[in-house]
């Protein structure tokens, strides 16, 4: 219970970019690096988390806790992801609605996009090249996508 704890407050706090890169960075951490499950198996449950309504990366994060320490590493892994997104979430909140915001700090907001729309396009590439090894599965996902 505890690495299902740390691995999810790790992916929490330094998960941003939406729910691709979520899903990125935790094949990156649980397939990878830590091997709960094979990289098949985290397919599947994307799949899965894609026929259900909500938020896909919690979602995969529910799953993946499940897999690994049952229904209480289901609820470990689904409040650790999601607890630290609410707390930062609510204190730039908090320190937007006291200070605003600086001049000094627009230069850095609009130098910081650019590198997080290249952090979401190369983790988007990476886990697209292990989903889509076949050609039939590239012509399906096009054809989802445009559908």
């Amino acid at each position: 219970m505890g690495e299902v704890a740390r691995v999810f407050l790790k992916l929490g706090f330094l998960g941003f970019g939406g729910p691709a890169v979520h899903i990125a960075m935790m094949e990156e951490e649980l397939v990878r690096k830590r091997q709960w499950m094979t990289q098949e198996h985290f397919l599947d449950l994307i799949g899965a988390t894609n026929l259900i309504p909500g938020p896909n990366s919690t979602e995969m994060a529910l799953h993946c806790g499940h897999e690994r320490a049952g229904w209480r590493g289901l609820l470990l892994a689904g409040a650790c992801f999601i607890l630290p997104a609410v707390f930062l979430t609510g204190l730039l909140a908090w320190a937007y609605k006291s200070y605003g915001m600086p001049p000094q700090v627009a230069p850095f907001i609009y130098g910081i996009k650019p590198a997080i729309i290249g952090i979401i396009l190369a983790m988007m590439i990476r886990l697209g090249r292990k989903a889509l090894k076949t050609l039939s599965r590239l012509v399906t996902s096009v054809q989802s996508v445009l559908a």
